[in-house]
């Protein structure tokens, strides 16, 4: 079905950042995902958390359950290690001072990696669909995706 294809699309969200600021921007991630979410009508809970990592489940009727329909992750350094990708942190003296040498320079740290799922496409159309159908058959159209749609507010059944 389409809960479980083997290749689907989906748009992600990528934060490259300081150790220090990981954590924020992990809350961050996953405030945009709730945001997104309450703004489709769709109801969503965080699933359980595995280290930094928290997936976040909508109800799907048709499941009878909550199904993942994304996730946010901090992988801290793990990604960067890997890749090499670094960064030169300045010392408030040093971002101050007009005289910077190379001998000053803190050394180069790994940055940390974090992403996150805006829409996995295939669940999202589970969601929007069966949370939104009405009785006779029609769908109703969030608000914040009509203008996607050429300001129609149902997905009306044609009668043949």
């Amino acid at each position: 079905g389409l809960y479980r294809v083997h290749q689907f699309s989906k748009v992600e969200m990528f934060i490259f950042c300081r150790p220090e600021e990981s954590e924020h921007y992990h809350q961050e991630l996953i405030k945009i995902e709730e945001d997104l979410f309450s703004s489709l009508g769709l109801h969503f809970k965080l699933g359980a958390a595995a280290y930094h990592k928290f997936d976040v489940e909508a109800w799907m009727p048709g499941l009878e359950r909550f199904g993942e329909i994304s996730s946010a992750s901090n992988c801290t350094d793990y990604q960067s290690r890997r890749l090499g990708i670094r960064y030169c942190p300045a010392s408030e003296a040093q971002a101050t001072s007009a005289k910077k040498s190379k001998g000053n320079l803190a050394p180069p740290q790994f940055v940390h990696t974090l992403n996150a799922t805006a829409c996995a496409v295939p669940r999202m159309i589970i969601c929007l669909l069966e949370n939104h159908q009405q009785e006779d058959g029609s769908v109703l159209i969030p608000e914040p995706l009509r203008p996607f749609m050429g300001g129609l507010s149902v997905i009306a059944i044609k009668s043949l």
